[in-house]
């Protein structure tokens, strides 16, 4: 394959929401631009970018791909990510190392919850940034609203370089400002003509607006625009690119993959405006205390991964060469794991479909197969260099299950399937709960986690799913008298005797303190090489629990006294004598159940918000207040955890999946009498059935 140069290429990702029509736009770009001969489709299963089976099988993006076409001169990287809210961390990542960005924002719907959680990454990125707005043929689609709406949401810097002609089934093709003319798009072919008459007021009022935000990017222009209030257009076209590329003004397009009106239009822009990776900001790595910018100008090699997965061959590595360019059987540095690795055959990518490619330059996207230590997010360099691109932290899991292996068979397998699928996703967490000894899956929802589990029967690991153990604790609500811990056992040789008395009270909550052993002996009631025998003990007892086999936390313990005998007192007598003694305390101390209680966040749009705050009361919750963005409000609340462990599952029902969520912990509170009765009963039952 030709090797192209960085300013030949275009890294292009779509981000937009869920069912926004992303995928369905790559195709169009494939079809197109003749990479493929008919145009692909989510729905029938053929597309190029969703070929994972469980993409095919949900008709939805999951997984981060790639195609690559040629338009323009120049070699079009494009960059297809999934939408929904359980995949994001993936779209945010394959941001990372784009160039520019199309934000997709439906005609019919506008800006939705998704819409603005992709545009704060392409935001956060500093990238160059576009909004279209796509399915301009269907029904009751409205530029004019959508336009408003991109504006008042999310950004002022948007204006209109494209406009509709026709509407709806209508659609037929675009008026390019830059170019005053109009496209005229019919089977996929487009005819260059003048721009229909009933246009030239909406054309008229685009263009003023259109002046004013690229006049306002420049202080020449600035002031040139406020003496005649216009631009020429060798002035307009001039600084347009720059303003685009510095991410000062946001282009609004529009097009319609389905009729494939708009689409060569839209690809000339991204070939002719956008910038290529020598026109793009600096990466920003770091080298022990020292902060690098490392741009495309740089001869040594180093690149960043942003996605892996499993094919016919091995883990396939997705990368960006950010400097230096590479070649086939090279080595270098995975500076984030600290090892080195060899690269054998290099590859371009459309979908799962693999081309040899000899050497990439820098600023092109590329794969790699079969390397030994490197995992998506991680970074790669010269063999001289140490430095480590910074990406943002993968979010905290809003999801988790209790995985168990059905046969011993399935538990051999499981841990190292499970690791090979986290290794490739870095939003996804596994680690083992030290209380229950349970293996818990985390993620960003619940079809994320169900994706897991089905890739797990993929590789024939059978598993069953369950909601975790909520971690309870136990505590005490009021002092108690002095209590004896008595360990006595005599049945022929040297016997065990142990005595303490203690006392409990409760600490607050608020004192950062869950335990405190004050001892309080005197004259030698208890020798002092047992003292912490006790303190074991009691430590010891405090781990199982008392009332329902939970930690006890929040408890102040007071030794008072005790007794001991000279030959039959021993380290063992007296851990059994603390414990037993803690146990019987407990009991005099008005004993409760403690629950989890979570800060949660939940955006959706303003016509959720009744039930929202309604069915956080009904979870035992309470709603702080909310706040207001846009069509858009966050909702906060506190809510105990033992009522949100299946939350993204229920707002997803609740809001057909326009809503999103974060929740963490926030401290314990005392569980309601009546639930924590059944708590402690079932505990109860399960211990005498073991």
């Amino acid at each position: 394959m030709k090797k192209y140069e960085p300013k030949e290429i275009r890294n292009i990702v779509l981000v937009g929401q869920r069912g926004v029509g992303k995928t369905s736009l790559g195709e169009a770009f494939l079809f197109q631009s003749k990479v493929n001969t008919r145009l692909c489709s989510v729905d029938d299963g053929t597309s190029t970018f969703d070929f994972e089976p469980e993409e095919q099988k949900r008709h939805s993006t999951i997984n981060s791909a790639m195609a690559w076409l040629e338009w323009g001169g120049c070699k079009i990287n494009v960059l297809d990510t999934p939408g929904a809210s359980d995949f994001l961390n993936d779209t945010r990542m394959t941001v990372e190392v784009a160039d520019s960005a199309l934000v997709l924002v439906g005609a019919t719907d506008g800006v939705q919850v998704g819409t603005e959680k992709v545009w704060a990454f392409t935001e956060g990125s500093g990238i160059a940034t576009a909004v279209l707005v796509t399915g301009m043929d269907k029904e009751r689609a409205n530029f004019d609203e959508a336009v408003k709406d991109v504006r008042e949401t999310l950004t002022r810097r948007a204006v209109p370089v494209f406009l509709p002609i026709g509407k709806e089934a209508g659609f037929k093709g675009v008026v390019h400002l830059l170019r005053r003319k109009a496209y005229l798009f019919d089977d996929g072919k487009v005819t260059e003509a003048a721009i229909p008459g009933d246009m030239e007021d909406a054309v008229s009022s685009a263009m003023e607006s259109l002046m004013e935000l690229v006049a306002e990017t420049d202080d020449a222009l600035t002031e040139k625009y406020l003496e005649t209030m216009e631009l020429s257009q060798e002035e307009l076209q001039g600084a347009f690119p720059a303003a685009v590329r510095s991410g000062k003004l946001v282009p609004i397009l529009c097009a319609s993959s389905k009729k494939l009106v708009g689409i060569d239009s839209l690809l000339d822009f991204i070939a002719e405006f956008f910038p290529s990776p020598e026109q793009r900001r600096p990466f920003t790595a770091t080298e022990e205390d020292k902060v690098l910018e490392i741009t495309v100008g740089r001869q040594k090699f180093s690149g960043l991964v942003f996605k892996s997965f499993t094919a016919d061959i091995g883990r396939i590595s997705l990368f960006r060469v950010i400097s230096g360019g590479i070649t086939s059987d090279s080595t270098f540095n995975n500076t984030t794991q600290q090892k080195k690795e060899r690269c054998g055959q290099l590859y371009v990518l459309r979908g799962k479909k693999r081309d040899n490619a000899e050497a990439l330059a820098a600023g092109d996207l590329g794969a790699m197969a079969k390397l030994k230590f490197t995992f998506t997010g991680d970074s790669l360099a010269d063999e001289a260099d140490n430095f480590v691109f910074q990406v943002a932290a993968p979010p905290s899991p809003v999801a988790v299950v209790a995985v168990h292996p059905k046969s011993k068979a399935d538990e051999d397998k499981l841990g190292s399937k499970l690791n090979d699928i986290v290794q490739e996703d870095p939003a996804l967490k596994v680690w083992r709960d030290p209380e229950t000894s349970e293996r818990l899956l985390g993620g960003m929802g619940q079809m994320h986690l169900d994706v897991v589990i089905e890739k797990l029967r993929n590789n024939k690991v059978e598993v069953e799913t369950t909601l975790p153990r909520i971690p309870y604790r136990e505590t005490i609500t009021k002092k108690c008298p002095s209590t004896e811990g008595k360990h006595k056992k005599q049945s022929g040789g040297r016997g065990q005797f142990g005595v303490c008395f203690i006392e409990l009270e409760p600490i607050p909550a608020d004192a950062g303190l869950e335990f405190e052993f004050v001892d309080k002996i005197f004259g030698g009631a208890i020798p002092k090489q047992w003292i912490p025998s006790v303190e074991k003990g009691i430590r010891n007892r405090m781990a199982k629990g008392v009332i329902a086999g939970y930690p006890v936390i929040n408890v102040r313990v007071n030794l008072l006294d005790g007794k001991y005998h000279d030959v039959d007192s021993s380290d063992a007598a007296f851990q059994m004598a603390g414990s037993k003694g803690f146990q019987a305390a407990v009991k005099l101390a008005g004993p409760v159940l403690l629950e989890p209680i979570y800060n949660l966040q939940v955006t959706v749009p303003q016509d959720y918000m009744g039930a929202i705050m309604g069915d956080i009361t009904s979870k035992r919750g309470r709603p702080l207040g909310s706040e207001q963005k846009g069509k858009l409000v966050t909702v906060n609340a506190q809510v105990p955890l033992a009522e949100i462990q299946k939350y993204s599952a229920d707002l997803e029902s609740m809001t057909s999946g326009r809503g999103t969520f974060t929740m963490n912990f926030l401290h314990y509170e005392r569980v309601p009498a009546e639930i924590a009765q059944k708590i402690i009963s079932s505990a109860k039952m399960e211990e005498e059935e073991d």
